[in-house]
């Protein structure tokens, strides 16, 4: 009843705060303005958020972490005018300060030495931050966590598009947002580019309004919001349902925007827009001028190959829903994955982590969050991602706001991606080592989820059953495994939703992969994983 009644409460807001939002649109100059002012404010900035976010709140897991290390307000500001901070952060981050991705999501407590503090992920929530509405994770690790969007964050944010999408050129196109309703972050993206003044002129969800099982609450939500926008002045496109079999829909819609104008820029995960250029390729469809910002998932080699065989330019960005945009594509990249790190609203350093499943060391990307407007408060915090991280004047137009700290060949270190959402990990592990089992005999090293990328670069999940195991129909197996996701939470519906659309859950009937360690992992990833460090 609490939670019905906050909400209400908070949709109620939403119709005064939107007006406001609506009211003041961002322009390229106002954008480039702020980018530079932040720029030039970044230590400051991190001492104001530490002072307004953490230190005055007893029960923040930063502020217990930063008294057991010692370090009160003044020593941060000493730490950082010796160091500088990134060097304040390093060596915060070897006194103990710092947060893993399991202890981020609440998952496990945080323990250091001599010290337990029991957490959940709504305590790294910004205490300052109203949020008007709630995004999902998509759980990678276990089931999804709510994060408080709030406009004044969307807001904060908004030039970042805005900045990218005026280096490659297209700022102003015609725009197609391919990206699903909520719980998903379809009309977070649809605000923020009514901001910047480059509304889209479609909207396509790969998910309809009736197919998850929570779409009662949801469907009303975005029609809400969308009609509160409307009424004031901003002509949004309600939802196009053009799920992952009627990618076509965009491809046609590309081809006639293109009648008119030079360059058209569709947005949204990877594996949607890839499915947008083969479904052209298999009608002859050429869409060239066509520039996609994609995100959501890793952008590899042959995925970039098969968007340029019909003409696309590809714009990879990276980000995450607690964080929002992190790195912004480069319009002259050394590699089809090349973003710049946005290093005035985060600073970033890499810490070696083991991975001991794999019996490897990768670079991990710590993060720490400088604006005050944040739904989630960072500090030294540990995501699941590693990549290559280095320093470069590339010449390209985000280049000239300070943005020399690139990054490239982004990965997870511990999550399955298909189709653009991320593997609800704890639930599968449950399907994997009790569902199935129990339904069709075997034990659970005779099942294993296997990500892999197939001759066209889609990205396939893979339930890799032994063969001893008898199945008389494989198509059961499937089934039981998206009525389990189903009955999980509001993004593993979704999940379910878009790989029954895709089909993109398939069976292999094989022995399950073992490490090199002679470990057998139910959830087993095909990919580099590095050796050593990164520099």
């Amino acid at each position: 009843m609490n939670e019905t009644f906050e909400y209400l409460k908070t949709f109620a807001r939403f119709p005064f705060d939107l007006r406001e939002f609506l009211r003041a649109p961002l322009t390229l100059e106002r954008a480039q303005q702020i980018v530079r002012e932040r720029m030039a404010q970044r230590e400051q900035n991190f001492l104001d958020a530490l002072e307004r976010t953490i230190y005055p709140y007893p029960h923040s897991p930063y502020r217990a972490l930063l008294e057991w290390a010692g370090c009160e307000l003044g020593d941060a500001r000493a730490l950082v005018k010796q160091n500088g901070l990134e060097g304040a952060l390093r060596v915060l981050r070897e006194g103990g300060v710092y947060v893993t991705f399991e202890e981020f999501k609440g998952r496990k407590p945080i323990e250091r030495n001599g010290l337990t503090i029991s957490v959940k992920a709504r305590d790294f929530d910004n205490p300052i931050v109203r949020g008007q509405w709630t995004m999902q994770t998509g759980g990678s690790t276990g089931i999804g966590t709510a994060v408080n969007q709030d406009l004044a964050h969307v807001g904060a944010v908004a030039a970042y598009p805005l900045l990218a999408l005026a280096a490659h050129g297209v700022f102003g196109a015609p725009l197609a947002l391919c990206s699903p309703m909520l719980p998903a972050g379809g009309l977070r993206t649809l605000l923020l580019m009514t901001h910047i003044g480059h509304m889209p002129q479609k909207w396509f969800s790969p998910i309809g309004w009736r197919d998850s099982r929570y779409w009662l609450k949801y469907a009303l939500a975005t029609r809400y919001m969308l009609a509160w926008t409307r009424a004031f002045g901003a002509r949004v496109p309600f939802p196009t349902i053009a799920r992952r079999e009627q990618a076509e829909l965009v491809a046609h819609w590309i081809v006639a925007a293109r009648q008119h104008h030079p360059r058209v820029v569709v947005s949204g995960n990877v594996s949607y827009i890839l499915r947008v250029c083969v479904a052209a390729q298999e009608r002859g469809l050429d869409l060239t001028g066509t520039l996609a910002h994609v995100g959501g998932e890793p952008l590899t080699p042959a995925k970039a190959r098969l968007m340029q065989q019909v003409g696309v330019t590809v714009m990879p960005g990276y980000g995450a829903v607690e964080t929002g945009s992190m790195g912004l594509g480069c319009a002259q990249p050394s590699a089809v994955d090349d973003v710049h790190w946005v290093a005035d609203s985060f600073a970033l350093i890499t810490h070696p982590h083991r991975v001991e499943p794999f019996g490897v060391t990768v670079p991990a990307f710590t993060i720490t969050a400088l604006r005050v407007s944040a739904p989630k408060v960072l500090l030294n915090v540990q995501l699941d991602d590693y990549g290559i991280v280095e320093e470069r004047a590339c010449g390209c137009a985000l280049d000239a706001y300070g943005y020399h700290t690139h990054l490239r060949e982004i990965r997870s270190y511990s999550k399955l991606v298909g189709e653009g959402v991320t593997l609800i990990g704890n639930e599968m592990l449950r399907i994997l080592d009790q569902v199935l089992p129990a339904r069709f005999g075997g034990t659970p090293q005779d099942y294993q989820l296997m990500e892999q990328e197939d001759a066209r670069g889609l990205t396939r999940v893979a339930l890799v059953i032994s063969p001893r195991v008898q199945i008389a129909d494989e198509q059961q197996v499937i089934e039981v495994v998206l009525n389990a996701l189903r009955a999980s939470s509001p993004m593993a519906d979704a999940a379910r939703t878009i790989w029954q659309n895709a089909h993109a859950l398939e069976i292999q009937r094989a022995e399950p992969t073992w490490t090199g360690r002679g470990k057998l992992l139910p959830l087993h990833i095909q990919r580099n994983v590095q050796d050593e460090t990164t520099p």
